[in-house]
C-alpha cells in the first residue's frame, strides 16, 4: 500500500534540467570532500552516436548517457557507503572489525561495478554523482562529528541500503545485455542484505522496548535523508526509463523496503506505516508542486 502511494512521487512529468545545471537534492552544487575523491578519476561524459530515447528533457537523453549517470551513482555511492562504514567503526570499537569489513565489501562493490563498466564501454559520471551525493556526505559528516553512531546506522540502513536494494533488484533483471553487469550487481545485492540484517539486529537490540525513542531518532535522521534520495530519484527518472526501468516502481520499492525494515526492528505495522507516510508524503507534495527538496 505504501509503495503504491509512493509511485506518485515520480509519476508526473517534471520540469527537466540540463546536464550542466542539474541541481543536487538540496538545490546546490555540492563539492565532494577532497579526502573522499582524491584518488577517483574525473570524467565528464560526451555521448555521441547512441540511439536517443524520446523523453521530455532539454538534453538528449541516450542509453549511453543514462548508463553513465546511473552507474556513476552506483560506483561513487558504494565508495560513499564504504567511507560511512569506516566512520562508524571509528565511533564503536566493539563492532569496529565488522564495520571495517563492511567498508571493504562496499569498496569491492565499487571496484566490481567499475570493472563491469569498463568492459562495456561505460564511463561512470563523477560530476553527476558529485551533485547528487554531496548532500548525503554532508549529513554523514555532521553525524560523525557529533559522535552520533545511532544516526549513522539509521541513515546508512534506512536510506542508503534501502535505495541500493530498491534499484539494484530491478536493474539485475535487465542487465543481461551488458556482459558481466548482472553478475556483479547480484553479488553486491546479496552483501547489501547482509549489511541490512546487521543494521536491523543492532537497532532491535539497542531500542528494545523503546519504540517512541527509536521512531524519534528515525524521524530526526531520515527527514533529511528521504529528501536527499527523493530528490535524486526525481533527477534520474528519465535515465531509469531510458534503460527500461521505472522510477515510480523504484520509489515504491524503496518505501516498501523502508517499511519492512521498521517492522524488522520491532515497530508494529500500524506505526511503521504512519512513520513512512509522515516522511514521504511531504516529499511527494513538494514534487507535485515542483518545489525543490532541501
Amino acid at each position: 500500500m505504501i509503495g503504491d502511494a509512493a509511485t506518485i512521487l515520480l509519476s508526473e512529468p517534471k520540469t527537466p534540467v540540463s546536464a550542466d545545471t542539474t541541481p543536487s537534492p538540496g538545490g546546490r552544487r555540492m563539492r565532494w570532500p577532497r579526502h573522499t575523491l582524491d584518488n577517483l578519476g574525473a570524467y565528464v561524459p560526451a555521448v555521441t552516436g547512441a540511439k536517443a530515447c524520446h523523453l521530455p528533457a532539454r538534453e538528449e537523453v541516450s542509453e549511453q548517457l543514462s548508463m553513465e549517470r546511473l552507474l556513476g551513482l552506483a560506483v561513487f555511492g558504494e565508495k560513499v557507503a564504504a567511507r560511512t562504514y569506516a566512520l562508524m567503526a571509528d565511533l564503536r570499537r566493539e563492532d569496529a572489525v565488522l564495520l571495517r569489513k563492511f567498508a571493504q565489501m562496499e569498496g569491492k562493490h565499487a571496484l566490481w561495478f567499475s570493472q563491469a563498466c569498463a568492459a562495456n564501454g561505460i564511463k561512470p559520471d563523477r560530476s553527476f554523482a558529485d551533485r547528487e551525493l554531496g548532500y548525503l556526505i554532508e549529513q554523514v559528516d555532521a553525524h560523525h562529528a557529533a559522535g552520533d553512531f545511532d544516526a549513522l546506522v539509521v541513515l546508512q540502513g534506512f536510506i542508503v541500503e534501502c535505495l541500493a536494494i530498491s534499484t539494484y533488484e530491478p536493474f539485475i533483471e535487465i542487465a543481461s545485455k551488458y556482459p558481466g553487469m548482472q553478475e556483479v550487481f547480484a553479488r553486491a545485492l546479496e552483501e547489501e542484505k547482509i549489511h541490512v540484517e546487521w543494521v536491523t539486529r543492532y537497532l532491535r537490540e539497542r531500542f528494545a522496548g523503546r519504540d517512541a525513542e527509536f521512531l524519534a531518532l528515525v524521524e530526526r535522521v531520515n527527514s533529511q535523508g528521504v529528501e536527499c534520495v527523493g530528490g535524486t530519484l526525481m533527477n534520474i527518472t528519465e535515465y531509469l526509463e531510458c534503460i527500461g526501468l521505472s522510477g515510480a516502481d523504484c520509489a515504491g520499492a524503496m518505501t516498501d523496503e523502508y517499511t519492512k525494515l521498521l517492522e524488522r526492528v520491532g515497530i508494529s505495522a500500524r506505526l511503521a506505516t504512519r512513520n513512512v507516510v509522515s516522511l514521504f508524503v511531504p516529499l511527494i507534495r513538494k514534487f507535485r508542486r515542483r518545489e525543490q527538496t532541501k
